[in-house]
C-alpha cells in the first residue's frame, strides 16, 4: 500500500491526516506542494480542486480527510491495525471542525499579509477583517474553552477519549487543537500552558509533533511521486451507483464536484462518474485517477448542466479535455 501526501506540513488539515498516519504507523511519502496556488504538480495530474490535503492511496486519491480516513480505516481493519471506532465518532469530527474556524483567527498578524488575504478570500474572508489584528486574544479565550472540555471531560477516564488507546474520537478531536498549540506556539500565550492543561498536553503530546526534521526522510520529488503513483493499483473495491440516489446520475456521466462553503466555479473538479453511494462520489479522470469525495459538504454538477461556461472551459483546458488542449 502505497500512501502520498500531495500537501504542506503547516496545514492543519494535512496535520490531522498525518496524525492518524502515525498514530496507526503507516509509512507514507510527501509530495510537497505550494502553500498559495498556483500547485502545478497537482494541476499536471489533472487535479483542479484547490484545498488540502489530498492524499492517495495507490491510484486512488482523497481531497477530504473524511473520504481519506476512511478508506484508510477499511483498508487497516482488514489487517487488525485500524483505530479504535466508537458511535460518537462523528460526533467528535463536528467537534474538531467547529475547532477549526475557534482556532484559525490564531495564525499571527504578520503572517496575514496581503498575499495570504488574495489567496484565501473565497474560503476564509475572515483574514480580511478589518479588526483582524484584535482577533487572536479573544480566539485563545475560545481555545482555552475547548481545553477545558478536553482536560475535564474527553480526558476523564484515560490518557485517550476511549480510555486507554488512540482511537478515531482522538484523530478527529485533536487535529485543529494540536495545530494551534504546537504549529502556532500559542501554548505561550497567557492560561494556556502545560501547567494548567496536563492531561491536554500529554494528549496531543503522544502524537509526534509536525516539524520539517519529521518528514526530511520522506520527501520525493514530482518526478518520483509520479512515478509511484501511476505504477500502482487501485486501493479501493468499486463501490457502484446508488440508482435511489435523489441526484439519478448515471455510470459514465461527466460531472464537476465542488466545495459547498466556497464561491460557486471556484476550482471545480471535473471527472467520469464511477461511484455514488450514502458516503461518497468517486470520478475517474482521463489518466485513471480515481478521486474520492464525501458527499457531506460537497456539490456535484453534471457539467452540462454548468451555468458558468466559462469556468467549465477553463477547467476543461487545465485538465487537457477543453477545444484550446494539445495533450
Amino acid at each position: 500500500m502505497r500512501v502520498i501526501a500531495w500537501d504542506y506540513q503547516f496545514a492543519p488539515n494535512a496535520q490531522k491526516s498525518r496524525n492518524y498516519l502515525y498514530a496507526t504507523k503507516t509509512p507514507f511519502k510527501v509530495c510537497e506542494q505550494p502553500f498559495f496556488i498556483p500547485r502545478p504538480i497537482l494541476r499536471n495530474l489533472g487535479i483542479t480542486y484547490r484545498r488540502v490535503p489530498v492524499l492517495s492511496i495507490g491510484k486512488d486519491v482523497f481531497p477530504d480527510n473524511a473520504s481519506f480516513i476512511d478508506a484508510m480505516q477499511s483498508i487497516l481493519e482488514k489487517q487488525s491495525k485500524g483505530l479504535k471506532r466508537s458511535p460518537a465518532d462523528r460526533s467528535f469530527e463536528a467537534w474538531g471542525y467547529r475547532s477549526f474556524w475557534v482556532a484559525l483567527p490564531c495564525v499571527p498578524v504578520e503572517f496575514n499579509n496581503q498575499q495570504l488575504q488574495n489567496d484565501r478570500k473565497d474560503l476564509f474572508p475572515l483574514f480580511g477583517r478589518a479588526d483582524y489584528n484584535r482577533l487572536q486574544t479573544n480566539a485563545a479565550s475560545e481555545l482555552r474553552s475547548l481545553i477545558e472540555t478536553v482536560e475535564n471531560d474527553f480526558l476523564s477516564e484515560g490518557p485517550w477519549i476511549a480510555g486507554q488507546e488512540c482511537g478515531l474520537a482522538d484523530i478527529h478531536a485533536m487535529w485543529m487543537l494540536k495545530w494551534a498549540m504546537k504549529t502556532l506556539d500559542m501554548e505561550k500565550q497567557p492560561g494556556l500552558g502545560r501547567h494548567e492543561w496536563p492531561r491536554f498536553y500529554k494528549w496531543i503530546e503522544n502524537i509526534p509533533h509536525h516539524t520539517p526534521e519529521l518528514e526530511a526522510g520522506d520527501k520525493i520529488d514530482e518526478e518520483e511521486a509520479r512515478n509511484l503513483l501511476f505504477a500502482s493499483e487501485y486501493a479501493i473495491p468499486d463501490i457502484g451507483i446508488d440508482a435511489k440516489d435523489p441526484l439519478q446520475y448515471q455510470a459514465g456521466d461527466e460531472l464537476y464536484v465542488e466545495p459547498t462553503d466556497a464561491e460557486p466555479g471556484q476550482h471545480p473538479q471535473h471527472g467520469k462518474l464511477i461511484g455514488l453511494n450514502t458516503n461518497k462520489v468517486v470520478i475517474e479522470l482521463e489518466n485513471g485517477l480515481r478521486l474520492h469525495f464525501p458527499r457531506i459538504g460537497y456539490i456535484i454538477h453534471r457539467s452540462a448542466d454548468l451555468p458558468v461556461k466559462t469556468v467549465v472551459d477553463k477547467v476543461m483546458d487545465a485538465v487537457g479535455l477543453g477545444q484550446g488542449s494539445t495533450a
